[in-house]
């Protein structure tokens, strides 16, 4: 056995991240209060920007709720069968209420400080918040594994977003930008293989060659057979399945209308 795989398994955290695999099927057991905890005090110990925690997460276990998370997510009827969800927002509103509340938009502070007020995030705002948010949202997926749940991320949560606005009441200056779906494992699963070619680049972005696009998809098309059966299936099968798809389109939509949010030139609530 070689060390790297050696430390993996005396390692109870690198060995978490290697079993982890994304689960959608959930036993009637709920997640019990003391691992809810655990999960969410974890997201809470994520890295931040300035330690503003420029994120929300929206706890939600009422039925309805997720009954209609998973029409808005893309139809998807798995999410109405998870018995907790957590949505990770994207949050710069409660900054806003924040420095309103200290008096920073007042002309006399403006004076003091020397700076003409900013009442709105700008997109550099939302660059480092989002980073915030995913980072609390992976470690929610990570906590979630080491107390014995099973996690399922849903990027389709910023789809429609006139009526997931509505749905989580979200006000300007927001944007759901991950949720992840937990429950106890209806069963084991075994970890999904990643491919590995292609993703680290020494000191600086390199462009790939011929030969390293051939290695990616030889890759692919080995981790994803039987459903690969020539090569390139499987890249074709993403560009098909994901790149063109109509799901994209409503995405890339919706994305557009959050950004519009964001920054309060158009708020959707």
């Amino acid at each position: 056995m070689d060390p790297f795989s050696t430390s993996y398994e005396s390692n109870p955290v690198l060995a978490g991240i290697e079993r982890r695999s994304s689960m959608r099927q959930f036993a009637a057991d709920r997640p019990t209060p003391e691992q809810r905890q655990a999960v969410l005090h974890a997201a809470t110990r994520a890295p931040s920007a300035g330690a503003m925690m420029m994120y929300s997460i929206i706890d939600i276990q009422e039925p309805s709720t997720l009954e209609r998370l998973a029409v808005l997510c893309d139809n998807q009827p798995f999410i109405a069968k998870a018995p907790w969800a957590l949505v990770f927002v994207v949050d710069y509103a409660k900054w806003i209420a924040l420095f309103e509340h200290v008096g920073c938009f007042t002309d006399e502070f403006a004076e003091r400080c020397g700076k003409a007020p900013r009442r709105a995030p700008h997109m550099g705002d939302f660059a480092i918040a989002a980073q915030d948010a995913v980072i609390a949202a992976q470690t929610a997926a990570i906590a979630a594994e080491a107390v014995g749940l099973g996690s399922c991320y849903i990027g389709d949560v910023v789809e429609q977003a006139e009526q997931m606005a509505e749905l989580l009441e979200l006000p300007p200056h927001t944007m759901p930008l991950s949720m992840l779906v937990a429950g106890v494992p209806a069963k084991e699963r075994p970890a999904t293989p990643h491919p590995v070619t292609n993703i680290v680049m020494p000191e600086r972005y390199r462009p790939a060659d011929g030969a390293t696009l051939d290695a990616q998809v030889a890759e692919m098309d080995a981790m994803f057979r039987p459903h690969a059966t020539e090569p390139g299936e499987r890249v074709r099968d993403i560009y098909v399945r994901k790149h063109t798809s109509a799901f994209m389109a409503e995405m890339d939509r919706s994305v557009r209308a959050w950004i519009d949010n964001w920054t309060g030139e158009k708020p959707l609530l």
